[in-house]
């Protein structure tokens, strides 16, 4: 199964899931990024949902395989431009060496759907960057 099937899904299963009104489900932003690696540590597919209430979870390949489940994130909001905070404790590199706290920032503008995302281990240098573009879903009536 891809890493798309799989974030698709899990986000479609945050969106429309049981208890929550279609008219109160949110808004899932699916995201394609370029990255420059591969296996790096920002995904090629992420994902979004911004709830209601204010509430914005995340998902994506590293989150699936170092979490194994979507995580909450914060969000800071200026107009259409949404600054997306999250961290991943306890990743562990291609080296086998563990990495205490991966933190990542995503700057989405919600009208035009483009999105850059950084990733920067806890204490290192280096860092990771994509940018891309999101399409929306929303809940069928």
């Amino acid at each position: 199964m891809s890493v798309f099937r799989v974030i698709s899904g899990l986000a479609s299963a945050i969106v429309f899931s049981a208890g929550a009104s279609v008219a109160n489900a949110g808004v899932f932003y699916e995201c394609d990024l370029n990255t420059r690696i591969v296996n790096g540590w920002v995904s090629p597919k992420m994902g979004f949902v911004f709830d209601d209430n204010g509430q914005v979870t995340v998902i994506d390949g590293v989150i699936l395989s170092v979490v194994g489940a979507p995580l909450k994130a914060s969000v800071r909001r200026k107009g259409n431009m949404n600054r997306i905070r999250w961290s991943i404790a306890g990743a562990t590199d291609s080296r086998g060496q563990r990495i205490a706290t991966f933190r990542y920032v995503a700057d989405l503008n919600r009208a035009t759907g483009a999105v850059h995302v950084v990733a920067k281990p806890g204490l290192a240098a280096q860092r990771w960057a994509a940018k891309g573009t999101c399409k929306t879903r929303v809940p069928e009536k």
